[in-house]
């Protein structure tokens, strides 16, 4: 094991958790040192017990403010790190993970379980930026990370993968379930330009293929890719499996 994750280890056992655990363990960082405390006076001093207990009761006084600091400054700094890595492994603009984050989850899912590696690809999106403006193409693809949150599961992976490219991995997804979730997915989402007056619908094509247990995740992407790009090839706005053997085929009706 490397030795951040020892580190890592230590820290969470020693960061308090909430308040009634914040003053467990202060209570038990300070027993400690005046037990420790308490043996150094016997043993190396050679001090009475008497006199060992009023030394013991002055470090007590003393290392009760500092115990105190200590583990609020650990409790916060924790608490800080956690929060610095989640943002190091979310998309701001759409609060999905980003494709590091992405990649890292998917490698661990697939590593206990197989299932459905997915790229999806906002159709025109190019041409929703050139006309309506960037402010609008990131509604676009906010919305689109709205409808793959309500579309898969809760044990699902999903990220944005860069510009307006997603990627999503179906855990322990049969061919038909990925198809259904594929289709909806599809059908995008619709939203309302108060400026323009009118609605843009927002369509998706999809690339998806089968992924064994233990397999390469950026191999899979690519292949995943090149069905989507079947599938823009198609007439977007469907989904497009990838076989060994065959360039893909279609599974749904493109719009």
């Amino acid at each position: 094991m490397r030795p951040e994750k020892y580190l890592d280890r230590i820290l969470t056992f020693v960061t308090p958790k909430d308040g009634i655990n914040f003053l467990s363990k202060a209570v038990l960082v300070n027993a400690a040192v005046v037990l420790a405390f308490f043996q150094i006076e016997i043993l190396v001093h050679d001090a009475d017990t008497h006199h060992a207990a009023e030394h013991v009761l002055a470090t007590l006084i003393l290392s009760v403010p500092f115990s105190l600091i200590a583990l609020a400054a650990i409790w916060y700094l924790n608490t800080l790190r956690r929060d610095l890595a989640k943002l190091a492994a979310t998309d701001l603009l759409t609060g999905l993970s980003n494709r590091r984050a992405f990649m890292s989850a998917s490698e661990n899912a697939t590593s206990q379980s197989r299932g459905i590696m997915m790229m999806i690809d906002l159709d025109h999106f190019k041409q929703i930026n050139d006309t309506y403006g960037h402010t609008v193409g990131d509604d676009c693809l906010r919305a689109m990370a709205d409808v793959l949150r309500e579309q898969v599961r809760t044990n699902d992976v999903v990220g944005r993968l860069g510009g307006e490219e997603f990627g999503v991995f179906l855990v322990d997804a049969p061919m038909e379930a990925a198809q259904q979730i594929g289709e909806r997915i599809c059908a995008g989402a619709s939203l309302t330009l108060s400026q323009a007056d009118r609605d843009v619908k927002v369509t998706a094509s999809i690339g998806a293929v089968e992924m064994p247990q233990f397999e390469d995740i950026e191999a899979m992407l690519t292949l995943a890719d090149m069905a989507m790009y079947q599938a823009k090839n198609a007439g977007r706005g469907c989904l497009v499996f990838w076989e060994k053997g065959v360039t893909a085929r279609a599974q749904a009706e493109c719009v």
